[in-house]
């Protein structure tokens, strides 16, 4: 009887803290609408304290600091780079397979200007699950970065391959042509872009493309 009540003991209390730490995620996800990502990040620290294997948890944690990447202050930028890494490669810790980890792990060395190890993250995230067109995409941003025209319109058309209208991946094959000095094509990219939504690039096409 003493074991039963024991038990029973014990499913309360994990039921209590599941809906704890649901609320506790649930306000910082309100405080990140309101751009308020410290308080979100002490939530989210409040909600591990109480389930240290909550990787939801950890994952909002990273993205908070992430969003704090403002290269206004080179050392709380690198502070919060840091602590983004580390809350996301707890999250992969915890589920090896966590494809968004990984391309969110990429995006924070990317905000950092770390482009190898995007890259490489991006890498490991299409290698969990091949269908995610906003990945290639951002492969391909990395690599007009680093000066690869042909490697990034390879990545924009592989993004392209898997969601015909995914306007952003035509926007940046535009940018990328615009750097290569081929207009028509960067022109044909951007409105393309245009057409399906995205405004990104709105004023540099009515700029070079559609001149009186």
């Amino acid at each position: 009887m003493k074991h039963t009540y024991i038990v029973i003991f014990l499913s309360v209390f994990s039921f209590a803290n599941a809906q704890t730490t649901k609320v506790l995620l649930d306000s910082a996800l309100v405080k990140k609408e309101q751009h308020h990502y410290k308080e979100s990040i002490k939530l989210c620290e409040q909600a591990i304290s109480l389930d240290s294997t909550l990787t939801t948890a950890y994952l909002y944690k990273a993205g908070f600091h992430t969003a704090l990447i403002n290269k206004q202050n080179a050392g709380e930028d690198y502070k919060n780079y840091k602590a983004a890494i580390a809350n996301y490669t707890k999250v992969i810790e915890l589920e090896p397979k966590h494809a968004e980890a990984f391309f969110y792990r990429g995006g924070a060395h990317d905000a950092m200007g770390f482009l190898n190890e995007a890259i490489l993250d991006y890498m490991n995230s299409v290698g969990i699950d091949e269908n995610q067109p906003k990945v290639y995409n951002s492969i391909g941003v990395c690599h007009a970065k680093k000066g690869n025209v042909a490697e990034a319109l390879s990545y924009f058309e592989k993004a392209i391959g898997y969601d015909a209208n995914y306007a952003k991946a035509y926007s940046n094959k535009g940018n990328v042509y615009d750097m290569m000095q081929n207009l028509v094509k960067a022109c044909e990219n951007w409105k393309k872009a245009i057409a399906l939504g995205y405004t990104g690039n709105v004023n540099r096409y009515y700029g070079k493309c559609k001149k009186p």
